[in-house]
Order: C-alpha cells, then sequence, then structure tokens
C-alpha cells in the first residue's frame, strides 16, 4: 500500500493498488500547475482512501480531467479523470519502491533544462503503441531575453518581469517535493522587476518561519517561493512562457531525493543547500 500527504497534513491518502506505470510529463499544462514537471503513479479512483478529503480543490484543466490540490498549503496532489485518478509522486511516503517508466509530451518540455535518464522518452502520450524518440526537441539555450512572461494554469495570475533573473535551481527537499508533486525547478527576480495582476487570487502559505510559498487559489498553480529578507523572490520555472532562455545551474538537497527518479550529470549536484556557492544573477 501507498501513503502519502501535502506539505501542511491537511490531506492524508492510501492507495492500495499497484501502479503500472510512473511517467514524467513535461506537457505545458503540468508544467504550469506543478510549476515543474509532473510526476504521477497511475491509480484508479476507487483504490484511494483519503483523509482531508474536504480540504481537497479540484481545478478542471480539460473537458475530461481534474487536478486536485490542497486549498490551504497549495500541495498538487492528483489527476483524475472519470475512472482514473494518479497520485503525484513527491506527495508519497518513502521509499516508495516506484521507479520512473516513462517522460512523455516531451515534444512540449521546457527549454531550460535536459533529459538525461536513462529512461523511454515520448514525444506525447506512450500508449496505444507510440514509439519512444530520440535527442532533445528543445535543448537548453541561454538567452538574454529583455522580458519574460508567465501566468498560472487557469490565467488569473498574471506576471511581467522584466531584467535579468538567475538560472533554474531545481530542489529536492522534502517540502518542494511535496508541495509541487515533484522536484522543484526555481529561477529568481527582483521583486521591483515584477509587474503582476491577479494578486488577489494569491495565496501564500507560510511553510516555515524562513519562507513562504505563494499559489493561485483557484486553480492551485505553484508560482513563488519567497524566503525571509531576501533582496530576491524565487520564481516556479514552470510558469514562464516560451522561449525562457534559461538553463539549469544547479541541483540542491538532493541527499533527500526520493527514490523513484534518478539524475544525470549534465548538471552541478549538492547534498544540501548551495548557500556557499549559490547562482548569481
Amino acid at each position: 500500500m501507498l501513503t502519502g500527504h501535502c506539505l501542511c497534513g491537511a490531506v492524508h491518502y492510501e492507495y492500495q493498488g499497484i501502479p503500472s506505470s510512473l511517467t514524467i510529463c513535461h506537457c505545458g499544462m503540468c508544467r504550469r500547475w506543478h510549476g515543474a514537471l509532473g510526476a504521477y503513479a497511475n491509480g484508479s479512483r476507487s483504490e484511494y482512501r483519503l483523509t482531508g478529503e474536504d480540504q481537497i480543490g479540484w481545478y478542471a484543466s480539460s473537458s475530461g480531467a481534474e487536478r486536485g490540490f490542497c486549498r490551504r498549503c497549495g500541495s498538487k496532489l492528483f489527476w483524475r479523470s472519470a475512472t482514473g485518478m494518479d497520485v503525484a509522486a513527491g506527495t508519497l511516503d518513502q521509499p516508495s519502491g516506484l521507479s520512473t517508466t516513462a517522460h512523455i509530451w516531451v515534444a512540449h518540455k521546457g527549454d531550460y533544462y535536459a533529459i538525461d535518464d536513462k529512461v523511454p522518452q515520448f514525444a506525447e502520450s506512450s500508449g496505444n503503441g507510440a514509439p519512444p524518440i530520440s535527442g532533445d526537441p528543445r535543448p537548453p539555450l541561454k538567452r538574454d531575453l529583455p522580458s519574460r512572461h508567465g501566468q498560472c494554469l487557469c490565467g488569473a495570475v498574471q506576471l511581467h518581469i522584466r531584467g535579468p533573473m538567475r538560472d533554474v535551481v531545481w530542489c529536492h527537499c522534502g517540502q518542494c517535493l511535496h508541495w509541487h508533486g515533484h522536484a522543484g525547478g526555481y529561477t529568481a527576480s527582483h521583486w521591483e522587476d515584477i509587474e503582476m495582476t491577479g494578486g488577489d487570487a494569491l495565496i501564500w502559505y507560510q511553510s516555515s518561519d524562513m519562507a513562504r510559498r505563494g499559489f493561485c487559489g483557484t486553480c492551485g498553480s505553484s508560482l513563488f517561493w519567497e524566503g525571509t529578507h531576501r533582496k530576491h523572490i524565487s520564481i516556479s520555472a514552470g510558469c514562464l512562457d516560451l522561449p525562457t532562455g534559461l538553463v539549469s545551474g544547479k541541483h540542491i538537497f538532493v541527499e533527500g531525493k526520493p527514490d523513484y527518479y534518478a539524475l544525470g550529470d549534465s548538471v552541478p549536484v549538492l547534498p544540501g543547500t548551495m548557500a556557499a556557492n549559490p547562482v548569481a544573477f
């Protein structure tokens, strides 16, 4: 039996089935919603037992599917259709005993990271006998852009960012995993360089005494991580329109990385914080 929970603990779940796949989805909807990538273990709706179900907000992201998040802390939890309900793998209690079986919708991946594990990749869905692909349809390419635009999945919160932005840092800490549903990928900017509309839809969750996390209360999209007394704000790279002109700079807190995915060697890896050698911008 698999178990897991959201970051604040308001929602717990038990899943008594055996997932036949665990896929990492690179589609634009997953990137905007998670603020990272979508990593899902497949499941059936009838095999879940939920505690705190009244705390789950459901957002209809398409005509046939809904995405479930904790309304209190913003953690991404589920993707469900008429019969299926997949769980965000980062919210699983460890060890899960699972491993990634496929990368899907790779034709739509972000331009700020490479896929450098050995797992099969598929241009879109891996079903119906689709053949795996090779090569990167959108390899990372660092470019100086005068401005960038980002938004949550439903469009309630819009960001117009001018000036430099930091390369993306991927955080594998337990808090990011539970909040995003997978490792969090963050760029950064200064508040004075950000013009935000729809701020009344933004909900802040105090995730520690040193930081808070901002998400859209309508669709649940993960948008911000803000450390106390910092001069910049971390922004989920997944919310940005492509091209971002960014590349990945570091993986941090990999000492606590879960068991269901592997990292390649194209980006420096740190067991803990990058405080001694931060990514500058």
